[in-house]
Parts: C-alpha cells; structure tokens; sequence
C-alpha cells in the first residue's frame, strides 16, 4: 500500500451541503433497507408490531444521521476542522462508529452491564449495517461533484480569456507579479513554491512564488486555469494535445515540451478533449 496516499486530501466533504447530503442519504436508505430486508432478524429483536416496529426500525437510521450531523457541525467546529487528509478522514469515521455504537448501547442496551463485550457486539452490528449506505452517500456526493466540476470547467472553456493581468500573491496575499491571463501556461508545485511558467516577448519564462497549490487553486476558481494534478495546474487555454493511455492521461502544454500527467481524481475535467 502506498503510504503517501495518507497524506492526499479528502475534499468530498469539505462543503456543508454535501455533509447534509451524506446525513440525509444515510437515513432515507436505512430507513427503506432496514424496514424492507429486516437484516439480521432485527424485526424479531423485540416483541412490537405495526407502527411501533416501523418507528423501531427507523430509528437505527435516525441514530446514525443525528450522529453524523454531531460530528460533521459541532464536532468539526470544536477541533477546527476544516478539511481532511485520507488518514484523519480514516480515524474521523472510525470515531463516528463508535459514537454511534455507543448512541446504540445506550438506547437499546444495558451500558452499566458488560460493556465491553456489549460494545464488541454493537461495533459488529454497525459496521455490518453502515458500510453500505455510507458508501453509497460517499458515491453520490463524489460523482455529484465530478458533475458541478466537468460544468465548471465547460464554462471556462467557453469563456475566452480576458485581455487581463492575473497577479499572483505569495502566502502573505501580496502580489508580486502579474501575467497576461492569455499568456500563462501552467503551475508547478515545488515544496512550499510554485513555479509558474507564461509567454513573454514569444518566449518561455519562469518565475518562483512562494504559495501552495491549494491557495492558488481558490484564486483561479473562475478562470481557465484549473488543476490536473497535485502538482499542476494548467491553462485550459494553452492545451494543445491531450494523450490517454488506459486510465492515464496526458497534456502538452504549447511551447512546452514537458508532458503534465492529470491524477485520476481530475480526468473527467479533460475527458472533453478528446472528443
């Protein structure tokens, strides 16, 4: 296993409506699945029936979404966290389980029993239940954002660039220097800077900036610049040929001769070009 894969960003939920997405999804499909299948035989867990087995049965729904909107608000304010690495959205829902797990003890259980052989048994039952919808609100959301991302880029496609200087600003928001929007070609990341390579007097230059991707990234959101890669971003603009090869592809920049791999989270925005 890659270990840097840790260390990506986790963005699907990085906005509050996806969140709420993921809370409401969670729900509907528990509440439909479990009163539909009655896994487990969790209809027979206790002796009701009609209207109070179906508010039953919901309520496992409604347990894991109150938590998930507990931990992706409150939670998420209190620890200041406003976005995810894949290894601290690994050990975030690995804390969601067990609130809910303990969420279930306490409403269901005996918590001043045995607990930890109840807290074994309720983390089974979790994990079996959760998996599935969860999974399905996390494909929802990812495909829903590939979509607004492929109508992002569209748009700037169909926008030619204005006659304008784009600044670039270090990491303390002072611009230090500015390039004709037309003119830049792509981005680099290197460590804590950025290369940025642009046309001038018809030839080819660079200049070093100090300022991560992701900053740049929110400066460019409505322009044709956009990102391909961790470590690229490029002007849609100046694409002159775009390769695939199996999953992978591939652009070239004009008047460059470096070839700019686009990291699979990023090709639906260039799978346009080929066509």
């Amino acid at each position: 296993m890659n270990l840097n894969f840790l260390n990506n960003d986790f963005t699907l939920l990085d906005k509050k409506r996806d969140r709420y997405l993921l809370a409401l999804i969670i729900l509907v499909f528990t509440i439909v699945f479990i009163n539909l299948f009655k896994p487990w035989n969790i209809g027979r867990w206790y002796s009701d029936s009609g209207i109070i087995k179906f508010l039953r049965l919901s309520s496992y729904g409604f347990v894991v979404s109150a938590v998930l909107l507990f931990t992706q608000f409150p939670l998420r304010r209190l620890f200041k966290v406003e976005t995810f690495k894949v290894k601290t959205y690994i050990l975030w829902l690995f804390v969601e389980v067990i609130l809910i797990c303990l969420l279930y003890m306490i409403m269901y259980g005996n918590p001043i029993g045995n607990f930890v052989n109840d807290l074994v048994y309720a983390l089974r039952y979790t994990l079996l239940g959760i998996w599935i919808p969860y999974s399905f609100a996390i494909l929802i959301i990812y495909y829903k954002n590939q979509r607004e991302q492929i109508a992002v880029l569209q748009t700037k496609i169909a926008q030619p660039s204005e006659k304008k200087l784009i600044g670039f600003k270090d990491d303390n928001g002072k611009i230090k220097f500015s390039v004709l929007a037309k003119d830049l070609l792509y981005i680099e990341s290197t460590d804590n800077y950025v290369s940025v390579f642009y046309i001038l007097e018809e030839k080819v230059q660079r200049e070093l900036l100090r300022n991560t991707m992701k900053n740049l990234e929110e400066t460019f959101k409505e322009s044709p610049v956009i990102r391909c890669h961790r470590s690229f971003m490029v002007n849609s603009e100046n694409i002159e040929f775009v390769k695939k090869a199996g999953k992978k592809l591939n652009l070239k920049i004009r008047l460059m001769d470096k070839i700019i791999p686009v990291s699979e989270k990023y090709s639906p925005l260039f799978l346009d070009f080929l066509s």
